[in-house]
């Protein structure tokens, strides 16, 4: 039986009293102080940053999730305001974000309107900075997305915009900027808070697709947070060409930093799958050919693997990009012209250049002289390995 201590109202109020004073704060985490010393408060606030002592995190956890849990389970005689319950919530979901009880709490307190929309961004986006790999946390902030991409779209008939509610087509994307980088003045943008007028909403997508670049520099393949960013691209811009260019011309840059992240590289193979799908409108469009994007990306995991020796992330990129070259090489070869294929191919290709088999001898060349080679007796083994697969799943 749980008996309740006596700090743990106090601590409470203490939180609630930091986030009173300052509406902008933008990182948490834990101060290690692992006994309270003289008799100040165990929360700290400076420069939009809340740190709360080690020592009290027990004990506030403790108070708020069983007083929320009493609530819930209608065993308390007292009557507990919507705001009460709202400080309850926020400061479980702070210290547990797991607790998925606390965040469907949160859910009902946005429904009824006790909790605006923003807020409940603004705190999942603070939860984020401490809990960054919290899938509770990133589930919250779709179902948040979703409702603020329906009300915007509500909002915005007989705008750009087209009714719907996150299906195919229901955004158009004809006035959409290449340029996905936040601003840093945005002081909003940055605490994750929900734009209110319509022309906001590519700034309110840019500060979540910021919020998922931070999560995945915090903890390393961060599976939910790229899986987030990958429903974002879906649901908030229906895979628009323009913002998958975008994408893969700006997740290069972060690869580079994290070479041995696989969810990095699983993100960019989405892009580029989602590209192919619309080789035709790019080629149209856009005047790109998949096949030079699919060429460049292998310079570029080719030249990182002969740069970063014994990562196994790349190999495996690298066995994802040679296979869609391959495939678009006989997908071309087999209807008698590259523009037949709907591929995108210049032209100026050579039937040779065009020929999967040389593609093949090109590719097996290139992994023997180089980094079949290699001193790092890992790159070697990594080298021969692809060989392997080379010979087994695509040379037939």
């Amino acid at each position: 039986m749980y008996s309740p201590d006596k700090r743990g109202k106090r601590l409470l109020q203490d939180l609630n009293n930091a986030f009173k004073r300052d509406g902008n704060i933008d990182e948490f985490d834990y101060i290690p102080v692992l006994e309270p010393k003289n008799n100040c408060s165990p929360v700290v606030l400076v420069d939009h940053k809340l740190g709360v002592e080690l020592w009290s995190v027990r004990i506030l956890f403790q108070f708020a999730y069983h007083a929320l849990m009493d609530w819930r389970d209608k065993n308390t005689c007292s009557f507990t305001e919507p705001k009460e319950v709202c400080f309850l919530s926020r400061a479980v979901v702070l210290f547990n974000p797991e607790c998925y009880t606390a965040w469907n709490i949160r859910k009902e307190l946005v429904e009824t309107g006790e909790v605006a929309l923003g807020d409940d961004l603004k705190l999942s986006a603070l939860v984020l900075t401490k809990h960054p790999k919290s899938s509770e946390t990133f589930c919250h902030r779709r179902w948040l997305l979703g409702r603020y991409i329906d009300n915007h779209l509500q909002s915005s008939q007989g705008s750009n915009m087209s009714t719907g509610s996150g299906r195919d087509g229901f955004v158009c994307m004809d006035a959409i900027d290449l340029n996905l980088d936040l601003q840093q003045n945005n002081q909003a943008a940055q605490n994750g808070e929900a734009m209110e007028s319509p022309q906001d909403y590519h700034a309110q997508i840019r500060t979540e697709l910021h919020i998922c670049t931070c999560a995945a520099d915090r903890y390393p393949c961060n599976y939910y947070a790229w899986s987030h960013r990958l429903w974002v691209v879906q649901h908030a811009y229906n895979c628009s060409i323009q913002i998958l260019l975008g994408e893969l011309q700006r997740t290069e840059c972060w690869v580079n930093k994290h070479i041995s992240d696989t969810c990095g590289y699983n993100y960019r193979q989405f892009l580029l799958t989602s590209l192919g799908t619309q080789r035709e409108t790019l080629h149209v469009q856009m005047s790109i050919s998949y096949l030079s994007l699919l060429e460049k990306e292998h310079r570029f995991t080719s030249d990182l693997i002969s740069t970063f020796q014994g990562h196994e992330a790349m190999w495996c990129h690298r066995k994802y990009v040679f296979h869609s070259l391959h495939s678009l090489y006989i997908q071309s070869s087999s209807c008698g012209s590259p523009d037949a294929a709907g591929a995108g191919i210049q032209q100026k290709k050579t039937r040779l250049e065009l020929d999967p088999t040389a593609l093949q001898y090109r590719e097996i060349n290139s992994v023997q002289t180089h980094e079949l080679k290699a001193s790092n007796s890992t790159q070697k083994f990594f080298a021969q390995n692809y060989i392997d697969w080379m010979q087994k799943a695509v040379i037939k």
